[in-house]
């Protein structure tokens, strides 16, 4: 019997009312089967969340122990308890949850069958389950494992696996949060929200895809990234002086390796300032800029988080003048340590501080020719140890405590410097090493300071994965590692294994053995080379990818059961990976090794190297030499290409490539200049291709960008037709 106390009703056509004779839960229903629960919501003032309702009621039913809402797909249980203890999403997952002092403790039961993925960099497997982790931005710069509590971000979402049924959970406070996923108690998930906010969305649907799509909906798609971010970027701490830079460059050119971006680690820096530059080392970086345009080459440059003591220092004056730094507890500016020594922390959080800020980096742009910033050492770290918890950011109308800003740092730092791009019509070159969820809509990321270890080799595939289902879709680690010394072995299944992650960055620190492709012998840089060549290759396929993963929240790389959701074998595959729907790869991840068990899903797959056909679901045998690594791709399909490319420059790209593989199959392209906001505009094209019965057809379904291109070439096995560009064309093949 429902007690006397207990009632429900819609407060609008999304918000539903529960209350009991002591709480009221809320209940928002929004688009894409998301549903947000909150007794009382947590502070949301410092990120955006963007939540679409729906626009109709969902039915709601009495049922014996409580309420039920239909959703669609799922149904909605909430339990008659005084305070709202149970809730029960579909027959799979159900939430209980108690207060513990400041903390309020939700637990999940967990079946054997419960597989958990999510929670962004962690150093794990694809499935988590068995973990316990503390997101707490952390600079873990010395060796990181498994074990490692916590790591650069603080992506709070986890996605459930019962069997096929597929749940969401995002937990939307700037508080820290403990997952405990099966570790202490087998059967059991418990999330430990440390500031008592029961506040959390839940996304249902069919598929991971619907989930992932709605719960990025909810936090901000990824922002559209240029076309040349999916090119080859070179790094090292550090190319310290403008002769390095240019040695770099020349050193790829005489190789024929193709490049897009070099990057400027700290020494580039005057006195390790933000934004300054060492006039001894880098006397006309600006020219060098130039130098390097011309040559299809442009430069990134890191910015850290704390800003240098020194009254001569405009920024730091500027910054403690208008009150805008990390204050302790008697009021005054809070003094860390970083690579300049004594430091303060700007408000990254205040809007007036950001606008500054925003002044300041778009000058340096502008003055130096540098084309992206790349936001480092912003957990924030310092080398005194954490900053004090109660230490207080200034902000509108409140002073807010570092315990609720620090996982919020690295994003409202990467919010700075957007304008600093869009003001000029660019999309940011905008980069960071601590993130949250909210993040991808200013920047990317990479995974931070990982080592040249073979097991960080094959954890960088469920990492970067586990990113992407957490909505930091657009992501990469250091290529050969960033620590310690990387073999000519492990340095090129490396480049084999990680070749078509969306940001591919070779990086290294200053202590370990050079790692440029050209760095060891001729067969090394040959077969660098080789992969390189064909991660260009594969760029019209990615840029596709990446414009739907900015419109449409789909991920780029997945893992197999986002593709495949009900196949079971596809589950815990996490030494593979898919690009999109039509691309799977499955390089090899150990030292010595040269075959390997290969899963390919249900349908027929094309083996890139040898053009065979084989049948899928089932695991193959292949064997892979040094130099050699598995690439797949779906049967019955086209793969839109580039060839012969060194560098990313839209404007002179003059041939398209239309790859079939199999007797039929289609394939949609987007194109537009690859680098301005021009698309807002509608200044961008998109095509159909299709192939069936030996004609190749094109045709153009939107039209508004003056296109380079001059030829389209159509290969299909060992034939092919080069024919002068026209949008709308049939070629017989």
């Amino acid at each position: 019997m429902t007690p006397k106390e207990f009632s429900f009703h819609y407060v609008s056509a999304h918000e539903l009312d529960v209350a009991s004779g002591i709480a009221t839960l809320h209940i928002d229903f929004l688009q894409g089967e998301a549903v947000h629960i909150y007794l009382e919501p947590c502070p949301k003032d410092l990120i955006e969340i963007a939540e679409t309702p729906v626009l109709t009621p969902f039915p709601v039913v009495e049922v014996e122990d409580g309420i039920e809402v239909d959703l669609g797909y799922s149904k909605l249980h909430v339990g008659f308890d005084l305070n709202f203890k149970l809730i029960r999403v579909g027959a799979s997952f159900t939430v209980r949850h108690e207060k513990d002092g400041e903390d309020y403790h939700l637990r999940f039961p967990l079946s054997e069958a419960t597989r958990i993925y999510g929670l962004g960099d962690k150093l794990a497997p694809l499935n988590r389950r068995g973990y316990r982790y503390r997101n707490w931005n952390t600079d873990e710069s010395k060796v990181q494992h498994e074990w490692s509590h916590s790591l650069y971000k603080s992506l709070n979402y986890l996605l459930l696996n019962e069997e096929g049924t597929f749940l969401g959970l995002y937990f939307p406070s700037t508080f820290p949060y403990t997952f405990d996923l099966g570790k202490t108690k087998l059967d059991e998930l418990e999330v430990v929200a440390e500031q008592g906010y029961l506040d959390l969305y839940l996304f249902c649907g069919k598929t991971p895809k619907e989930i992932t799509s709605s719960y990025s909906r909810l936090l901000g798609h990824p922002y559209f990234i240029r076309l040349k971010m999916l090119g080859n970027n070179q790094s090292r701490w550090s190319y310290g002086e403008e002769s390095s830079v240019e040695e770099v460059a020349r050193r790829y050119a005489e190789h024929d390796l193709p490049l897009d971006y070099i990057h400027l680690d700290i020494d580039y820096m005057d006195g390790y300032r933000d934004f300054t530059v060492n006039p001894a080392r880098f006397p006309s970086l600006k020219d060098l800029s130039k130098r390097l345009k011309e040559k299809g080459i442009e430069l990134v440059a890191i910015n850290d988080a704390g800003v240098k003591v020194d009254p001569e220092y405009p920024l730091y004056q500027v910054i403690v003048d208008h009150n805008w730094a990390l204050h302790d507890e008697a009021g005054k500016p809070y003094v860390g340590e970083v690579w300049p020594g004594d430091a303060i922390f700007p408000s990254y959080i205040h809007p007036d501080c950001q606008s500054y800020l925003a002044s300041v980096a778009s000058t340096f742009l502008e003055e130096t020719g540098v084309s992206g910033i790349w936001n480092d050492m912003n957990e924030p770290a310092s080398f005194k140890g954490e900053l004090p918890l109660e230490a207080t950011l200034p902000y509108p109308d409140r002073e807010v405590t570092h315990l609720e800003a620090h996982n919020l740092i690295g994003e409202a730092m990467c919010r700075s410097f957007v304008s600093s791009f869009t003001s000029k019509n660019l999309r940011p070159y905008l980069f960071s090493r601590a993130y949250m969820a909210t993040t991808p809509k200013y920047a990317f990321a990479w995974n931070g300071d990982n080592g040249s270890f073979w097991h960080h080799l094959r954890l960088s595939l469920p990492q970067i994965m586990s990113c992407s289902l957490s909505n930091l879709m657009f992501d990469g680690v250091d290529i050969g590692g960033f620590n310690y010394q990387c073999t000519k072995e492990l340095l090129i299944r490396w480049y084999e294994g990680n070749l078509l992650m969306p940001f591919f960055r070779n990086h290294s620190s200053w202590d370990a053995r050079p790692q440029e492709p050209y760095a060891f012998d001729e067969e090394t840089t040959a077969i660098c080379r080789k992969y390189l060549i064909i991660r260009y290759a594969f760029i019209p396929y990615l840029y596709n990818l990446a414009q739907k993963m900015a419109e449409a929240g789909e991920m780029m790389v997945r893992p197999l059961f986002y593709n495949y959701p009900k196949d079971k074998k596809s589950y815990d595959v996490d030494d593979e990976y898919m690009v999109g729907e039509d691309v799977l790869l499955a390089p090899i991840l150990s030292s010595g090794t040269y075959a390997r068990a290969v899963y390919l899903p249900e349908g027929e797959w094309v083996d890139y190297f040898k053009g065979s056909l084989i049948q899928g679901g089932r695991y193959i045998l292949a064997e892979m030499g040094l130099g050699e690594t598995g690439i797949y791709i779906r049967n019955n399909t086209i793969i839109p290409e580039f060839e012969s490319l060194l560098h990313l420059d839209k404007e002179n790209i003059e041939e398209i490539v239309f790859h079939i593989y199999g007797n039929e199959g289609g394939c949609d392209l987007y194109e537009d200049d690859g680098k301005t906001l021009n698309y807002h505009c509608g200044e961008y094209n998109l095509y159909h291709a299709s192939y069936k019965d030996g004609v190749f057809a094109l045709k153009a379904t939107h039209q508004g960008y003056a296109s380079p291109f001059k030829r389209i070439k159509v290969k299909r096995g060992d034939k092919e037709v080069v024919v002068p560009f026209e949008a709308n064309a049939s070629i017989k093949i």
